[in-house]
């Protein structure tokens, strides 16, 4: 098995760097859509929103002013201007997507800001050119706002032609979006040219993007209405409070029940208490609150009904079934349809058998002729083949680790396959406990940790291979594991958690990482974290994070750590070599035109050789002394993202649901 290796470093659901790079890769949707399944079915999130209700009824503001040729813009703008901190109302939330309609989102239609610098193209959406609103990730790969998509007329990506449909939201970019710094509406205005541009004139405030409503509804300078009377025309927000007490269109409190009387608000205190209609009004309202506890009572009523009802169709559905039981007649079309069904199933299974039994022997002749041959032990020149193929899962493969003569993979099925590598190679038990794709495995102390997208991690008996614990351990993927004799670590979005193994309980939580941790390596006495352009180092004794190394190449994806050195898989399709006593001594091998996700190193001979598995659907082995490509094995027919060294043989999954052995 590779050094340190722990699963596969897929892009998850949000598929973006915090550089805002799409990382998106087309098969990885099936990923996306299944993790919003289990985020339904186990409701992770719940969002309650919040609703501002501003004192006063606001108009939409359009301003009269024009500037003059020499009026200054929005990059010309001098003097110092107060960014606003508050907490904003409406921050996207995390929400389901299967859930949104063209209704949630009318607010997407606002006009667009004017910020204190151009957003940057890859912030852009492509079907409405302007800033992406709600910005979410569709099954071609590409980010559109989420009304566009929705209301697209053409329902095609504009990019690559193909059907536009909602996977998720695109959380990476929301946030950078919500920083960007606008200007507030009430400070700018139409240039004669018809461009919008600061003025200063007014409010002169920057704000961040997902602060922006609120401050506009709040803001002094925004243009309202008296309440009292449309005669008063409109004014600004903050003379609001001088008009009314002034406003000699204010009402009685008992207009509704008849009273006319018009005043100032001083006048209207003084007449309310001589008021004629006061009587009327507490006759009414005692009226009202009858009629509110009549209709409390109705509706507890109607519940009782509800659930009168649900009994009721409990029984009649329980009568029908045991009517159903009781008649016993079948027609003979249907006898005869079951019975061809079995005898289908039965010819299929035994066609299985048999397939797998010759793999088994052509595997077990070619495996025992190579060892005879001694061509395990001379890596220098030695060129590796394909020996077989193991078939099973249903399927893609995103994790691997081998334990003796046994092989575990994890897959998007949802199960563990323990596979035999001494004897037959065959499958010898298939293990259920997940809900979610099986993303990461690992070994230790004769138990095989498990974790998946279902956020779970399950603990199995390698011997009985027997379901031992399950620990509810993260709102996000576990992406990663690793473990040492008295901790297991486990990754995910943006936190690292150490679980003590006797009693699984929490024992650290490392927070404040800028990424989804895809990469986990335990070393001694040494934990390394692969993170968004960086690997963090932490001291396993202390926990206490002794070094941080920069990374050039978008995301760490998969990592192995030697005596001498870290070798990590980055999204930019490179390899980043770092020695661990010289910092200056870096080196990057480049030959993948994919994601590198899974990483191998085997040392024989005096000879080191390390093996690498990319989105390409290649595996690629290299001299690391050398630093030169020897071999490019290309039998996949799907990305590769495991690799596993054990007993001479290397093994790769991949997504095409099957793991090649090679020798």
């Amino acid at each position: 098995m590779a050094d340190g290796y722990n699963g596969p470093k897929i892009n998850l659901f949000d598929q973006t760097d915090e550089s805002g790079i799409s990382e998106s890769d087309p098969e990885e949707t099936e990923f996306e859509k299944e993790f919003l399944d289990i985020n339904r079915r186990r409701s992770i999130r719940k969002h309650k929103g919040n609703t501002l209700s501003p004192t006063s009824p606001k108009v939409d503001y359009v301003s009269d002013m024009s500037l003059s040729p020499g009026t200054p813009r929005s990059n010309t703008v001098a003097g110092k201007m107060s960014v606003h901190s508050h907490k904003s109302p409406t921050t996207v939330p995390t929400s389901r997507i299967s859930e949104i309609d063209v209704d949630e989102l009318s607010g997407s239609d606002s006009e667009e800001p004017l910020f204190t610098a151009p957003p940057s193209s890859h912030l852009l959406c492509n079907i409405c050119g302007r800033v992406l609103r709600r910005p979410v990730i569709t099954t071609c790969g590409h980010t559109y706002c989420a009304r566009c998509v929705l209301v697209s007329q053409s329902r095609q990506c504009p990019i690559d032609g193909t059907p536009l449909s909602l996977v998720l939201e695109n959380i990476a970019l929301r946030d950078q979006i919500g920083a960007l710094i606008a200007y507030c509406r009430f400070g700018c205005a139409l240039s004669n040219t018809g461009e919008k541009v600061f003025t200063g004139q007014a409010c002169t405030d920057k704000i961040t993007f997902n602060e922006l409503r609120f401050h506009e509804s709040q803001c002094p300078w925004s243009i309202v209405q008296c309440p009292n009377s449309t005669s008063c025309g409109t004014l600004l927000s903050k003379d609001l409070s001088e008009h009314l007490f002034e406003c000699t269109n204010a009402k009685c409190r008992n207009q509704e029940f008849g009273c006319d009387v018009l005043g100032t608000a001083p006048q209207m205190e003084e007449h309310l208490s001589s008021c004629k209609f006061n009587v009327v009004r507490q006759v009414i309202e005692s009226f009202k609150a009858t009629v509110d506890g009549l209709v409390v009572e109705v509706r507890k009523q109607g519940k009782q009904l509800k659930e009168f009802s649900k009994v009721v169709a409990k029984l009649q559905a329980d009568f029908n079934q045991r009517e159903r039981l009781s008649d016993g007649r079948f027609s003979s079309l249907e006898e005869s349809r079951v019975h061809y069904e079995g005898s289908l199933n039965e010819t299929r299974e035994m066609l299985n058998e048999m397939s797998n039994e010759m793999n088994s022997i052509q595997l077990q002749d070619e495996f025992s002729d190579d060892e005879d041959l001694g061509i395990v032990g001379n890596i220098e020149s030695h060129v590796y083949k394909c020996k077989g193929t193991f078939v099973g899962h249903e399927g893609p493969i995103w994790s691997m680790v081998s334990w003796g003569h046994l092989l575990f993979s994890g897959s998007s099925d949802h199960t563990i396959k323990v596979w035999d590598t001494l004897a037959n190679f065959t499958c010898l038990k298939t293990l259920h406990g997940h809900e979610g794709m099986v993303l990461s495995l690992c070994v230790n102390n004769g138990l095989l940790y498990s974790s998946a997208s279902d956020s779970m991690i399950c603990i199995w008996d390698i011997k009985t291979y027997q379901l031992v614990d399950t620990v509810t351990a993260h709102t996000n993927p576990i992406c990663t594991l690793a473990a040492n004799d008295k901790y297991l670590f486990t990754g995910s979005l943006r936190i690292i958690k150490v679980w003590d193994k006797t009693t699984l309980q929490t024992y650290r939580t490392l927070e404040g990482l800028n990424h989804w941790v895809r990469a986990l390596v335990i070393s001694n006495n040494k934990m390394f974290a692969g993170i968004y352009q960086a690997i963090k180092i932490w001291n396993t004794d202390t926990f206490e994070c002794e070094r941080v190394i920069d990374i050039k190449g978008g995301s760490v994806y998969s990592m192995v750590v030697t005596e001498s050195r870290i070798i990590c898989g980055t999204y930019d399709k490179g390899i980043f070599i770092q020695s661990l006593t010289n910092p200056r001594d870096t080196e990057v091998l480049k030959g993948h035109s994919g994601t590198v996700y899974c990483l191998g190193y085997l040392k024989s001979g005096g000879h080191t050789r390390l093996f690498s598995g990319a989105y390409d659907r290649t595996i690629k082995v290299w001299n690391l002394d050398k630093k030169i490509g020897l071999q490019t094995m290309d039998r996949h027919q799907g990305s590769v993202c495991c690799i596993v060294i054990a007993r001479g043989k290397i093994f790769s999954g991949a997504m095409d649901s099957t793991i090649k052995v090679w020798q």
